[in-house]
C-alpha cells in the first residue's frame, strides 16, 4: 500500500509525519499474528491552561504506552533555537498528558513516553550536533533520524520504556475516546481524520458522524454515492437512539433480502430482534398481510410488473390499510429505507404518512432497474398525494471510503455520461462542477484490470491467481453462464474464498476481488435494451471492489464500432493502462524502494459490528467508534 499517498491526501505538505506513520506501522505489525492493537493518532490537540497544543502524532498502545512524538521534517538542526525547540515542545506535550489522564483517573493509568523525530537528517548529522550542543544530550535516548526509519533493528529503541504501566480494556478505551481531535471536528465540517490501528485505517469524518445531528422527527434524506458510509450512518444513528432509550422501535427495509442479512450483519451480535426489524420490501409487503388479489394484482407477475401495479389506486390503498392496521399492533417509531431508489414510490410516501419519523437513504446514481424510481422527487412530489417540500430536509455524502480512488474515478467518468442524473444532481445541489471534482475520493488506488477472460479457459487461470485470504466474486451475465462458473468453482476447489451470482443480484455486494465476466456482451445489449440506465448500471458493478476488479471483454472490436460505446470502452481502457505503467514501475523500482507497510485500507466501521473472527482489533476498534460517536451526538 502506498501510505504515504494516503496520509498526503489527508493532510497536504506533511511528507514527514507520513514517513514516520509508515515507519512506526511497519515496525508494530512484525508479528501478523500478533493480537495486540494500537492506534496512530496524527494531529491529535491536547488542551491544558495555556490553551491547546497539536501534538503531530500520538501512538497509543495497550502494552508500550502512550507516545507523544514531535516530527520535524528540517534539513538542518540548525533551526533549533529558544523560541522553536522540538525537544522542550515534546517533554511539554508528555506534561500534559501526564496531567490529563491523572485528573481524568486519579493516577496514570498507563506509561507515557515522549519522542522527537528528524525524517531527513542523518544519524552522522545527529552525533555532531549533540557533541557540539551537550546540553542536549539528555534528549538523545528519545531522538530519532532518518537512519532509524530505514533500519528496524534500530529503529527498536524507539520503543525503549522508563516505566511498565498496563491499562486494562476499558481504560485503555477510554484513554482512546480523549485523544481523539474531536475539536477539528468540530471547527472543519469537511475533516477527515485517520486514526490507524493494525492492519487497517479507520477514518473519524464529522460529516458522516453528525449528520443526522439535531434530528427531531419527520423525514430527513440522506444522499450519497455508493461507498459513503450511509450503512455507517444508519447504525449510528439506530444504535445511539437505543442507547438514550431501549423501548424505541425500529424498523430497517431494504431492497432484497441480500442487503437486508448485510444489514444485519452490521449490527453484529449486538442485534436485538425485539428492537429492530430488518426486512426487504417484498417481505415487509408480506409480513403486513398485502392481498394481492384485493390489489388487483396477480402475485406470479414478476417484479418489475408488479412494481407498476404497485402505484395503482388500488394497491395504494390496500399498502395504507394494511400498514396502518400493522402499526395498531406492532408500532414503530423510526422507519429507515436504505437504496430508496429502488422502493416503491408511492409505498415509500404512505410509509413517511403512517409513521412520521421516516429516514431516506438515496442514491440516484445507484438505480439499476428500469422499473425503479428515477430520484426521491417521486416519493414527496408524487402526483397522487400533496406536494411535499424537500428544503432543508436533504444532506449530502461526498467522501468515498469504501472503493479506491481510480475504481471509482473511472466509475465516475462513465457515469458523467448520464446527463440527465447530472442535471438532477446539479438542480438539487448536490453536484457543482461533476463527479470527479466534486466527490472526494480518500482511498489509495486499487486494481482495475481489462481483458479477455470469457472463455472458460483463460477464467479458470484468473481464478487460480486470486488469493485464498480474501473474498472474490465473479458476476455472471446470465443464469446459465452462473451455472457453469459456479460449477467451475467446484471443480477448481475454490469455493471457499470465490462465490458467483448474476449482475442483477449485484445490489449491496462488496468484496476485496471483483471479476466481472462478459462485461463487454453486457455492454453491448444493455445499450440496446436499457440504454436509459446503462450508464448507472455500469457505475453500480463497477464500485462493488475493495481493491481490484478485472472487466472482461472480449468482443472488442464490436464495441469501438458505435460512438458511444467505444467512449466507454476508452475510458475503461485508459484507466488499465494507467495501472500497467504504474505497477511496471514500481517493478522497475523494487530494489530501490523502501519496504511499504501491510496496513489495509478500511471503509467506515459499522459501529455495533463485534466480529470475534478479526480478534481484539476489530473489537477495540468498532468499540471506540462507538465511543467517538456518542461524542458526536452529545
Amino acid at each position: 500500500m502506498n501510505f504515504l499517498n494516503i496520509f498526503s491526501k489527508i493532510y497536504k505538505g506533511n511528507a514527514g509525519e507520513a514517513e514516520v506513520l509508515a515507519a512506526i506501522a511497519k515496525l508494530l505489525n512484525v508479528n501478523e499474528k500478533e493480537e495486540e492493537n494500537y492506534f496512530l493518532i496524527p494531529k491529535s490537540t491536547l488542551k491544558d491552561i495555556n490553551g491547546s497544543r497539536e501534538v503531530d502524532l500520538l501512538l497509543l498502545h495497550p502494552v508500550l504506552g502512550l507516545y507523544a512524538i514531535e516530527v520535524k521534517n528540517w534539513a538542518s538542526l540548525a533551526h533549533i533555537d529558544s523560541q522553536n525547540n522540538p525537544f522542550d515542545q515534546a517533554n511539554m506535550y508528555q506534561d500534559i498528558l501526564l496531567s490529563t489522564l491523572k485528573r481524568k483517573f486519579d493516577m496514570i493509568p498507563i506509561n507515557i513516553e515522549y519522542r522527537v523525530i528528524f525524517p531527513e537528517i542523518t544519524l552522522a548529522e545527529g552525533d555532531i550536533f549533540f557533541k557540539k550542543y551537550p546540553y542536549y544530550e539528555n534528549y538523545r535516548n528519545h531522538t530519532f533520524f532518518k537512519d532509524h526509519l530505514v533500519d528496524k533493528d534500530i529503529f527498536k529503541r524507539f520503543f525503549n520504556a522508563s516505566n511498565s504501566v498496563i491499562p486494562n480494556k476499558k481504560t485503555f478505551l477510554k484513554i482512546a475516546s480523549l485523544l481523539v481531535p474531536t475539536d477539528k471536528f468540530k471547527n472543519n465540517q469537511e475533516k477527515i481524520i485517520p486514526v490507524i490501528t493494525k492492519n487497517e485505517i479507520l477514518y473519524f469524518d464529522q460529516k458522516q458522524l453528525s449528520i443526522l445531528n439535531g434530528y427531531t422527527g419527520g423525514f430527513r434524506i440522506i444522499r450519497g454515492v455508493a461507498g459513503t458510509g450511509k450503512t455507517v450512518i444508519l447504525t449510528n444513528f439506530v444504535n445511539n437512539r437505543i442507547l438514550e432509550d431501549k423501548s424505541e422501535k425500529f424498523l430497517i427495509v431494504c431492497f432484497n433480502r441480500n442487503l437486508a442479512e448485510a444489514t444485519k450483519k452490521s449490527f453484529g451480535e449486538k442485534f436485538k430482534k425485539n428492537t429492530i426489524a430488518i426486512l426487504s420490501i417484498m417481505e415487509l409487503i408480506d409480513r403486513i398481510g398485502f392481498d394481492y388479489e384485493k390489489a388487483g394484482i396477480n402475485k406470479s407477475l414478476t417484479i418489475d410488473e408488479k412494481y407498476t401495479l404497485f402505484e395503482t389506486d388500488a394497491a395504494l390503498k390496500e399498502f395504507r390499510e394494511k400498514l396502518h392496521a400493522r402499526l395498531q399492533q406492532k408500532p414503530i417509531d423510526y422507519f429507515l429505507c436504505d437504496e430508496t431508489q429502488d422502493m416503491p414510490a408511492g409505498f415509500m410516501r404512505i410509509m413517511y404518512e403512517e409513521i412520521k419519523d421516516c429516514i431516506f437513504f438515496i442514491d440516484e446514481a445507484q438505480r439499476f432497474y428500469p422499473y425503479t424510481m428515477q430520484s426521491i422527487a417521486e416519493v414527496f412530489h408524487h402526483p397522487k398525494f400533496e406536494k411535499l417540500s424537500m428544503r432543508g430536509r436533504v444532506k449530502n455524502l461526498k467522501n468515498v471510503y469504501r472503493t479506491p480512488s481510480n475504481i471509482a474515478h473511472t466509475a465516475f467518468e462513465v457515469l458523467a455520461y448520464d446527463t440527465s442524473l447530472n442535471d438532477y444532481y446539479k438542480r438539487s445541489y448536490y453536484l457543482q462542477n461533476g463527479f470527479t471534482k466534486d466527490i472526494n475520493m480518500v482511498l489509495e488506488d486499487g486494481v482495475l484490470e481489462l481483458g479477455q477472460w470469457d472463455q472458460f479457459t483463460a477464467l479458470k487461470k484468473l481464478l487460480l491467481t486470486l488469493p485464498k485470504d480474501e473474498e472474490s466474486v465473479v458476476l455472471a451475465y446470465t443464469k446459465k453462464s452462473l451455472e457453469s462458473i459456479q460449477s467451475l468453482i467446484k471443480s477448481l476447489g475454490v469455493g471457499g474464498y470465490i462465490k458467483a451470482m448474476t449482475m442483477q443480484s449485484v445490489k449491496g455486494l462488496e468484496a476485496q476481488n471483483v471479476i466481472i465476466h462478459n462485461f463487454g456482451r453486457f455492454i453491448q445489449n444493455n445499450f440496446k435494451y436499457q440504454n436509459e440506465i446503462i450508464y448507472r448500471q455500469m457505475y453500480v458493478l463497477l464500485t462493488r471492489a475493495q481493491e481490484k476488479i478485472y472487466l472482461s471483454i472480449d468482443n472488442k472490436d464490436e464495441l469501438i464500432k458505435d460512438e458511444r460505446m467505444k467512449a466507454i470502452y476508452d475510458i475503461l481502457y485508459s484507466a488499465s493502462l494507467k495501472h500497467a505503467e504504474k505497477r511496471s514501475e514500481e517493478i522497475i523500482h523494487s530494489n530501490t524502494k523502501r519496504p511499504e507497510s501491510k496496513l489495509k485500507l478500511a471503509k467506515l466501521r459499522p459501529v455495533m459490528q463485534d466480529i470475534k473472527e478479526g480478534g481484539e482489533l476489530i473489537v477495540t476498534a468498532s468499540e471506540l467508534f462507538v465511543l467517538i460517536g456518542r461524542l458526536f451526538s452529545l
